[in-house]
């Protein structure tokens, strides 16, 4: 038996997501997995609930109401996603008893448990912090969605801006290292060392390893209605001081979609050019070997559950439609279209 491995998430997502973000992690033998509900959803309680008893008693739910944040050392609800992830993975790592505790987001799922135990029982124990690679899921043209998984995975490529400039034109600005995520992964962290956890990785600059025979899935933007509302959503955002809080990549899309909201013909080929590849551009991609041609299934343990695009958009629209009401009225109708 290798090292135990948590996992911690802040989630808003439609259920099905989060139900499977569960389920696989825990069937992948993860230790413990934290959700902090970042507003209440009860179909996500009725999804949650269906799940076997033997992931549930591995699964610790925290409804992050105002009775949460004020207890914390925060003390209020913060207005930045990314402070509320910060804290609730503390929390997590405070008082998780697992060995290792990687935080991400519920649309990233460790590609193969079994080879992460496998590597984590080898790092020196000396070391605090190891290292998951990204890989980011993208639609192939001509092939549309029918489930939310669907797809092949595109990886980093460093060292070829020159390159992913002729395949992604006119949008390569608009990436970073040919992702429109993050290309850098996220960390794990060993628990019971009092660290401080961050984002993509903790605190303090540890020494890292990495992990080497599996990867982090990344699948920024479910649907592309999914990925559209991500965008809205961050370009509302208040404009505070301090540090820019995204990437020249992604300050790129969020001023695109600020600026041209209304046209949604651009705003549609905008997501089809970011998140879709054309045969061309998969052949490039293939031949750099940053494209590979195998899927991903959740392990969900025989349980059944409505993966499709069009449950799951469904109850996006739903959860969305006050903020689609207020900023983007336009798209509580407008088709986003398929690859």
């Amino acid at each position: 038996m290798g090292p135990s491995w948590a996992v911690v998430a802040t989630v808003d997502e439609p259920a099905p997501l989060i139900a499977a973000f569960v389920a696989h992690h825990l069937n992948e033998g993860a230790a413990e997995v934290h959700l902090f509900l970042d507003r209440p959803n009860r179909s996500v309680f009725k999804a949650l609930e269906a799940l076997p008893a033997d992931l549930t008693q591995r699964l610790h739910v925290t409804r992050c109401n105002a009775e949460y944040w004020a207890a914390t050392e925060f003390g209020r609800h913060p207005y930045l996603h990314t402070r509320r992830q910060i804290i609730n993975a503390q929390n997590a790592y405070d008082r998780s008893k697992a060995d290792w505790l990687l935080h991400c987001d519920a649309d990233e799922f460790v590609r193969s448990g079994r080879i992460l135990t496998r590597e984590l029982a080898l790092v020196d124990p000396g070391m605090d912090h190891m290292r998951l690679n990204v890989a980011e899921r993208v639609l192939l043209q001509g092939a549309p969605q029918q489930g939310i998984f669907d797809g092949v995975f595109r990886l980093p490529a460093a060292d070829a801006k020159r390159k992913l400039n002729e395949i992604y034109h006119p949008v390569a600005g608009f990436l970073d290292r040919g992702l429109t995520g993050h290309p850098n992964g996220k960390g794990l962290v060993r628990v019971g060392r009092g660290h401080q956890m961050g984002i993509h990785y903790p605190q303090g600059n540890l020494p890292s390893g990495w992990v080497r025979g599996t990867r982090l899935l990344h699948f920024d933007g479910l649907t592309l209605l999914h990925y559209l509302i991500k965008l809205l959503r961050r370009a509302n955002e208040k404009h505070l001081p301090g540090e820019a809080r995204h990437k020249p990549g992604r300050a790129t899309q969020l001023t695109a979609m600020a600026e041209n909201l209304d046209d949604p013909a651009f705003c549609r080929e905008m997501l089809l050019a970011l998140k879709t590849l054309r045969p061309e551009q998969a052949a490039a991609l293939a031949a750099m070997e940053v494209l590979g041609d195998v899927g991903f299934v959740p392990s969900l343990g025989g349980q059944e559950m409505d993966l499709s695009v069009a449950s799951f958009d469904a109850e996006l629209r739903e959860m969305a439609a006050k903020f689609l009401t207020e900023r983007a009225p336009i798209w509580l109708t407008e088709p986003v279209g398929q690859p």
